[in-house]
């Protein structure tokens, strides 16, 4: 479903109704994003209805950037625009936030906390 969220969120799961909304405001690829970001909440059973533990958000964040990001597209654009996030979310329809996770991936950092 899609409504208008509060403040900075743009998407929000909810256990007890099965229910995933994202902001309606937001443009296509943050939806996209968004939407994988909630689905793995779904997936986990994270119950904090938009207000989760360090740790669920921190392996969510990490799951929708391994999710999200293909390997060798991901190489291709790193070389092409030298590690540049924004250029590299640009080229791949991604965030800045999930090239960001998945470059901590890449250099084993579970501490995703840039934005």
């Amino acid at each position: 479903m899609s409504d208008y969220l509060p403040g900075d969120l743009d998407g929000l799961y909810c256990l007890e109704t099965d229910t995933i909304l994202i902001d309606r405001r937001i443009d296509f690829t943050r939806k996209r994003c968004a939407l994988v970001h909630e689905l793995v909440h779904r997936w986990y059973g994270d119950a904090g209805n938009g207000v989760y533990s360090v740790k669920q958000e921190m392996r969510c964040r990490r799951e929708t950037a391994r999710l999200m990001v293909d390997p060798l597209e991901y190489i291709t654009a790193e070389q092409t625009y030298e590690g540049n996030i924004f250029l590299i979310a640009q080229e791949l329809d991604r965030t800045e936030q999930v090239i960001y996770d998945y470059q901590q991936l890449l250099c084993g950092d579970t501490n995703l906390s840039r934005l």
